[in-house]
């Protein structure tokens, strides 16, 4: 909020350009909806208003799809590097939820050092404010950095419930063994000119030439997206250290362009993640 020249929009505003239809609380979402659900809905809110942006997984240690390679110090850094960014927000995939973190506090471990003015990652103890869409709890939840990647790396059937810590470790009943839906999702607002695919040599970003679905599919879950369907979904799949590679080669390139280029989108698919 307060970002761009655009004015907010309500959750029914949003859901409307989406394509559902009152009364809204009678809608199950659970059921259909899913990690890369939520970053095809952000794509099509960006095609509704004609502006540009992209999504991508920002960490997600296990499970299909996971950002292989990136550490919990390297996605700490990015986090909190792109929540004092405007054109950045994020959505925490947690136990059956989701919401939004939109701020931190880096705490000196060491009284001592409370008024210094750079401190070292080891010297400090993070803490990450996430925004609460429910009624059912407080309007800001403030959890330790530590407790959000001990819930990124549990796999099934164990887990952590991030908004439920004095439960501590949790089992569920599922014959499931390993993986974790959990992650970090970010989404990013582009200032580019227009792209068309033949001007990089990335396979992986394309038109979207196919028309958008007009209902909402099945559920489907991590296990049922193949190969060939993670193919299909871009940079929304690729790993986060190759994604920023990617896109950092992206903006240098376009810096030395001078002409427009054709709308893109950065990626396809209807599946869950």
């Amino acid at each position: 909020l307060g970002a761009g020249n655009l004015p907010p929009i309500t959750q029914e505003e949003a859901l409307h350009i989406l394509g559902f239809q009152p009364p809204f609380e009678e809608i199950r979402f659970g059921p259909f909806t899913g990690n890369t659900t939520l970053m095809r809905w952000f794509r099509q809110i960006n095609d509704h208003f004609h502006v540009k942006g992209c999504s991508y997984v920002l960490y997600k240690p296990h499970g299909k799809n996971k950002t292989a390679g990136e550490t919990a110090a390297g996605a700490l850094v990015k986090l909190t590097q792109g929540l004092k960014d405007e054109s950045m927000a994020y959505i925490y995939h947690c136990q059956n939820h989701y919401f939004c973190p939109i701020g931190f506090e880096a705490t000196p471990v060491k009284a001592c050092k409370a008024y210094r003015g750079h401190l070292l990652q080891q010297e400090v103890e993070y803490w990450i404010l996430i925004g609460e869409p429910s009624r059912k709890h407080p309007t800001i939840h403030c959890k330790k950095w530590v407790d959000i990647v001990t819930d990124l790396n549990t796999q099934n059937p164990e887990y952590l419930d991030i908004r439920h810590l004095e439960r501590g470790l949790q089992y569920r009943k599922t014959k499931k063994v390993g993986g974790n839906l959990h992650c970090i999702i970010a989404f990013q607002r582009l200032n580019w000119q227009r792209f068309d695919p033949w001007n990089f040599p990335f396979g992986n970003i394309r038109r979207d030439m196919q028309p958008q679905a007009q209902g909402i599919a099945k559920s489907e879950s991590e296990d049922n997206i193949t190969k060939k369907q993670h193919g299909h979904l871009g940079r929304s799949f690729s790993a986060g250290f190759h994604q920023e590679s990617m896109w950092k080669k992206m903006y240098n390139l376009h810096g030395r362009r001078n002409s427009g280029y054709q709308s893109y989108t950065d990626y396809e698919g209807n599946d869950r993640n």
